[in-house]
């Protein structure tokens, strides 16, 4: 993904079963590969903040977010002093990025400084009390239109005028406290208007959507560049083989 020019890998654990082995490796190789791992863990949890941090995940994008408590919560997990009582693991690991640890106030600085937490905005109730969701210590909010159209009653309807109306708030909220904005956008025909209205972050697209369109692509090139004649000359797959026991 990094050489074919992604800024950033989208690694889910909400919708997905991704175990935290298998996303300690996927962010290592992200990094490796120089581009960022965005991590979405399934809930605000001790457990799941804290492994993940210390694993190396800089980056974390929580989901379903509805009260200022909760964001008081995660901050409170996510972030050493001053701003938070993350639990001490200055080991010198990949969640202080393999540093020496000579200084421990010094690593906790870096830490907080090379953090980023962001907001699903994807209630009714998070679009209610933005405001004062958007703490300091949040770096992002990323507007999720599949759960917000869902939970307004317009399934499946994300360009309805209440969903639109929830982005323009959180678009204008955070411009004015210079918080990045964000969407999850699946149509690559409307990048390009989102940037237009100020998103610095767009999630588009999956592995499984990716290898479809690639195999897809594929497929109907080959099949357009063989004749007819051709075509009905090669030999045909046949179905799964059969298994002897």
């Amino acid at each position: 993904m990094a050489a074919a020019g992604a800024d950033t890998v989208f690694i889910d654990q909400e919708h997905n079963l991704h175990n935290t082995e298998t996303v300690f490796d996927l962010v290592a190789h992200a990094h490796a590969a120089g581009i960022s791992p965005l991590v979405r863990p399934p809930q605000i949890d001790y457990a799941w903040i804290t492994r993940l941090l210390d694993g190396g995940c800089q980056s974390l994008l929580i989901p379903h977010v509805r009260h200022p408590s909760e964001v008081e919560h995660l901050i409170d997990l996510a972030f050493y002093h001053p701003r938070g009582r993350r639990g001490v693991a200055l080991v010198g690991g990949a969640g202080v990025n393999y540093q020496e640890v000579t200084s421990a106030t010094d690593v906790m600085r870096w830490a907080n400084e090379n953090l980023l937490v962001g907001l699903i905005i994807e209630t009714p109730e998070a679009v209610e009390a933005l405001d004062e969701l958007l703490l300091p210590g949040i770096g992002l909010a990323l507007v999720g239109h599949g759960d917000l159209a869902q939970l307004y009653g317009v399934p499946g309807d994300p360009r309805h005028h209440l969903v639109l109306e929830a982005q323009e708030r959180v678009r204008a909220l955070c411009a004015e406290r210079g918080i990045a904005y964000g969407v999850f956008q699946p149509s690559p025909h409307l990048i390009a208007s989102e940037v237009e209205l100020g998103a610095q972050l767009i999630v588009h697209g999956g592995v499984f959507s990716f290898i479809r369109k690639s195999v897809g692509d594929f497929h109907r090139t080959v099949e357009g560049a063989l004749t007819a004649d051709s075509t009905s000359a090669m030999v045909q797959p046949c179905g799964r083989p059969s298994v002897h026991r």
